[in-house]
């Protein structure tokens, strides 16, 4: 079995939107790993962080792994104080 990886760089601007836009690709990966470019963003307001966290349930028991790439710390803490950062792989 092959493992695929996707990546998808997260606008700083729109993180819930670019996030959102991550979905259908959610949907058709079966197994293998969702890459998540977070570098050029610096902040994450609730509307991303909900919607990180919908993208996180969605996965459910697939063999998927959501993987967060480049996390600055102040991304990091508030993924952490909201339970995330426990439910994600992180790479620098």
């Amino acid at each position: 079995m092959t493992a695929n990886t996707t990546l998808h760089r997260i606008d700083p601007g729109e993180v819930a939107r670019s996030l959102s836009e991550v979905r259908p690709a959610l949907d058709q990966l079966h197994d293998g790993e969702l890459l998540l470019d977070f570098s050029a963003v610096r902040r994450i307001d609730t509307a991303g962080v909900r919607a990180l966290g919908d993208l996180v349930t969605s996965v459910g028991d697939r063999a998927v792994r959501l993987t967060a790439r480049a996390v600055c710390v102040d991304v990091y803490k508030v993924l952490k104080l909201t339970g995330l950062a426990d439910r994600l792989s992180f790479m620098s």
